[in-house]
């Protein structure tokens, strides 16, 4: 007997869901995928990331094992990735640091993203300003004041000069017209939180999940977020634009092959990918860890890319000419 289980269902809903172009659709995969994860195991973006891969071992019906490839913020890893037989058997997860710090600040020699096929996301978060609970900050403009009233002496943490967190933080200072210090914690999110809620600094640039547990604890609360809407997980909290200041920035998760994959396997791929989407187990996990679960396909995703890459390179050499950055 046929024991119709979770997996089998899945593999059976993706099977009627997408029509395989050609035999090597048919077949495929027949074995086990390679993930490369550019971070280092335990971190915030390995932990989502192989979540996610444990749902999607269900809808393509064959194991996904991870490989941590660190270094270069995300770039050693990465290159990898660009450099792997481009058979539909190598995939690997992608952050902001791949696509905009790596190639923009020439990290790593032979990186080139356009050797990249982006396959879908994962996470799309924005960024967010925080501060701990104890704060004498109550909203955004309280610190504004403040930051006015003393300029230079308020300090704002991020995870690494020129980077994810940096940006926003500095677009923030431009739009308000404040100076502040930007400290930044090279070694991750955690030790930036721990920073912000031990008070060794005032407050801190992240995303709305890094700092997520910390307000569902009572230890942090959040003055505004960077993005177009309210975050569903902060719904009290008004973004940037609400308050007047066009500041919109956000970190992402993505998926990519190397250039090249055939395009009946990356089908396949694209097709599984946003078949986790659909699986009421994974939406549970999604919103019981505020992971921020966006889903685009993979022309959405590359366009998405190209948008963000314009905006923050075209941030970067503004401020490089005014000497706040250096390349």
């Amino acid at each position: 007997m046929l024991k119709f289980t979770r997996r089998t269902a899945a593999l059976a809903a993706l099977a009627i869901a997408m029509p395989l172009g050609g035999a090597m659709a048919q077949d495929y995969p027949s074995k086990d995928i390679t993930h490369i994860m550019p971070w280092s195991a335990g971190g915030g973006t390995d932990t989502v990331m192989r979540t996610f891969m444990n749902f999607a071992e269900e809808t393509l019906g064959v194991g996904i094992n991870t490989q941590n490839i660190t270094g270069a913020q995300s770039g050693i890893g990465t290159l990898r990735l660009m450099k792997a037989r481009p058979d539909g058997y190598t995939i690997g997860s992608l952050t902001w640091d791949s696509v905009i710090t790596v190639p923009f600040y020439d990290l790593v020699p032979g990186y080139n993203t356009d050797e990249l096929e982006y396959l879908a996301s994962v996470t799309v978060h924005p960024t967010v300003l925080a501060v701990s609970a104890d704060s004498p900050y109550e909203t955004l403009e309280d610190f504004i004041a403040a930051a006015k009233e003393a300029p230079g002496t308020l300090s704002i943490s991020n995870v690494g000069s020129g980077g994810v967190w940096h940006l926003p933080a500095l677009d923030l200072a431009d739009a308000t017209g404040i100076e502040v210090n930007h400290v930044p914690y090279p070694d991750g999110s955690g030790p930036q939180r721990e920073a912000l809620l031990s008070g060794e600094t005032d407050a801190a640039s992240l995303s709305a999940s890094a700092v997520y547990s910390a307000v569902e604890s009572g230890q942090a609360r959040v003055l505004g977020v960077m993005g177009t809407e309210r975050s569903e997980f902060l719904p009290d909290v008004p973004t940037m634009t609400e308050l007047g200041y066009d500041v919109v920035w956000g970190s992402f998760r993505l998926i990519a092959a190397p250039k090249g994959i055939d395009a009946a396997q990356k089908d396949v791929l694209e097709k599984g990918f946003a078949a986790v989407f659909e699986m009421p187990e994974f939406q549970a996990k999604a919103e019981e860890t505020a992971m921020g679960a966006v889903y685009m396909n993979a022309e959405e995703t590359t366009a998405y890319v190209e948008a963000s890459q314009q905006k923050a390179f075209a941030l970067i050499d503004n401020l490089i000419e005014q000497g706040i950055l250096e390349k």
